[in-house]
């Protein structure tokens, strides 16, 4: 997707959390595992990086699918968060390099930022909460300007909308957002909703493409010298 404005131009960032703002995926990874074990199903790890950038809900259901797992999806879903949130209260929650400084910079610029995950809203809150855990400058919900969650919208990514609905909160215009995302379904989904794209990928997307980024990085680092901020 083209564009006709330039970096310099950019009024907000939103940013994709699991994989780009905190180091979550791991840990989503682990849920997974151990559920499916219940089923006598050891999961590999070569499956998250056909999961990230879906929903919760997507991945159970492929799971249900290919491992013939007869429960309903519901239940699953319910099982399997419970599992995850009780791993986020008791797990070290890593933020990855460079969020911090990179959310300074665009704080300096006078841009607005916002969260805007796939994830459902419980999820997000417990993340955020273990983020801004004991940090001056939170919690979460008063530090960003708007948080976006899957619970908000009703097509998730790849669709546009959540991307959209991140932009209307911001009360900023799409093409004049910035989106940092891990995933290539997340950068398909700021990308058609009309927003410049920054993918930087985590050690399970690294490789894969990214369709309507307008750069690639390894890091958040990076991502500030690609902006030369």
């Amino acid at each position: 997707m083209s564009h006709s404005v330039s970096f310099d131009q950019i009024r907000s960032v939103l940013y994709d959390m699991d994989g780009l703002i905190v180091d979550t995926e791991p840990i989503h990874f682990q849920a997974f595992r151990r559920y499916m074990r219940q089923f006598d199903v050891d999961l590999p790890e070569s499956v998250m990086p056909d999961f990230i950038g879906y929903t919760e809900l997507e991945n159970l259901r492929d799971l249900r699918r290919g491992y013939a797992v007869d429960v309903p999806l519901k239940d699953m879903v319910a099982a399997r968060r419970a599992i995850y949130l009780d791993l986020v209260r008791t797990s070290s929650i890593d933020v990855f390099p460079g969020f911090w400084e990179f959310s300074a910079d665009a704080r300096q610029r006078g841009l607005k930022e916002a969260v805007v995950s796939s994830a459902a809203a419980d999820q997000v809150e417990a993340v955020l909460g273990r983020l801004f855990e004991g940090r001056a400058d939170g919690p979460a919900d008063s530090y960003f300007d708007a948080i976006v969650t899957g619970d908000d919208i009703e097509r998730n990514k790849p669709a546009p909308d959540i991307y959209l609905e991140g932009a209307r909160r911001l009360d900023v215009p799409p093409a004049l957002c910035l989106a940092l995302e891990d995933s290539p379904p997340g950068a398909q989904s700021a990308a058609s909703a009309g927003m410049m794209v920054v993918a930087v990928p985590n050690e399970y997307t690294r490789g894969l493409a990214f369709p309507g980024a307008m750069a690639v990085v390894d890091s958040l680092h990076a991502a500030r010298e690609h902006l030369d901020w």
